[in-house]
């Protein structure tokens, strides 16, 4: 069995935790600015990396092309559908099963199983030529004028696309070393200090923008910003790569008891942590208590709610029960 290394581990339950504090931000940020804030700073590099991180071990399955390895995606994204309707059913939401056109969480494992099948097709061609044809593709079909961009997911795959081939055709041991160096640490330090001032600074431009990093809209949704659609499509996709690498960096490379070990159940974390955040919110109603004691402050305590939310659907019940699903031997990476 092949060592696991505590700087993945560690960077996969890090980008879990981004997620459950996105989906958290999601949900209130109407409420608060500072919410917003946070949520814009999150999308504008959590997704990518997170999808980087499943290219970038997904070389056995590619390079074997092996699609039982890879149908279990397709096995998680129908039972968390299920999972999500459930949830919202029982907040009587009346919600619709969602198979052809995921808007909500299952998007990801539709798109991942997608994703798999185009590199496995594409993994003998240059690597050079694919990357640069993927950030062609994923600039060029936010040009269309769609009505449907869940269907599929087919725009999520194609925008997200390029990270996971970088992902796939890149050495993790090559990465990690060319990480571990303090001047990258400082220069990622200054970077998202950087990303989160400009944030704070000018939130109605970055609002407007940040409808790119969710990658279901279109440059004609961007409002004033549309005619510069493509370019700030290039600018996304130059900070999302480069938040991924300087992420890295700053990733501790030891283990860490209460941290590490969690790096291998992000599957169940994200299957189960929206039922958790529908309890929390709609039902707890948390924000209000926490707006009742803290009325200027309160939106940073989602932040500690949103991780203990990851502990808790990163127990082992959840776990067992996503891995059954996904497979006896495989498991998710990223």
């Amino acid at each position: 069995m092949k060592k696991r290394i505590a700087l993945w581990d560690n960077l996969k339950f890090l980008l879990i935790i981004l997620v459950v504090i996105g989906h958290y931000t999601q949900q209130l940020r109407a409420d608060n600015d500072i919410m917003q804030r946070i949520y814009v700073f999150i999308y504008s590099f959590h997704m990518p990396a997170f999808i980087f991180a499943t290219g970038l071990f997904s070389k056995r399955a590619v390079n074997e092309k092996d699609i039982k390895k890879v149908l279990p995606y397709l096995t998680c994204f129908f039972a968390t559908t299920v999972i999500m309707f459930l949830s919202a059913s029982a907040l009587r939401w009346k919600p619709t099963i969602e198979l052809f056109s995921p808007s909500g969480l299952p998007w990801y494992l539709m798109s991942m199983f997608f994703m798999f099948l185009i590199t496995m097709v594409l993994k003998d061609y240059k690597p050079q030529y694919i990357f640069i044809l993927s950030l062609i593709i994923g600039v060029m079909c936010e040009f269309a004028q769609t009505e449907n961009p869940d269907f599929f997911t087919w725009m999520r795959t194609l925008i997200f696309y390029p990270f996971f081939y970088l992902g796939y055709c890149l050495d993790s041991e090559k990465i990690e070393k060319a990480t571990n160096k303090i001047s990258i640490k400082i220069t990622a330090v200054i970077f998202f200090v950087a990303i989160y001032l400009l944030i704070y600074f000018y939130p109605k431009q970055a609002n407007k923008i940040s409808r790119l990093n969710t990658a279901r809209h279109t440059y004609s949704e961007l409002g004033r910003f549309a005619p510069y659609g493509w370019e700030l499509r290039l600018l996304t996709y130059a900070i999302s790569f480069a938040a991924i690498f300087l992420l890295i960096s700053l990733i501790p490379r030891k283990k860490i008891k209460g941290f590490t070990s969690l790096g291998e159940r992000t599957l169940g974390i994200y299957m189960f942590h929206y039922v958790i955040i529908h309890i929390a919110i709609y039902v707890i109603k948390i924000q209000n208590i926490f707006k009742s004691v803290f009325p200027n402050s309160w939106a940073y305590l989602i932040i500690p709610v949103a991780i203990l939310t990851a502990y808790f659907c990163g127990n082992p019940m959840f776990n067992q029960v996503s891995q059954k699903l996904f497979s006896r031997k495989e498991k998710l990476k990223g």
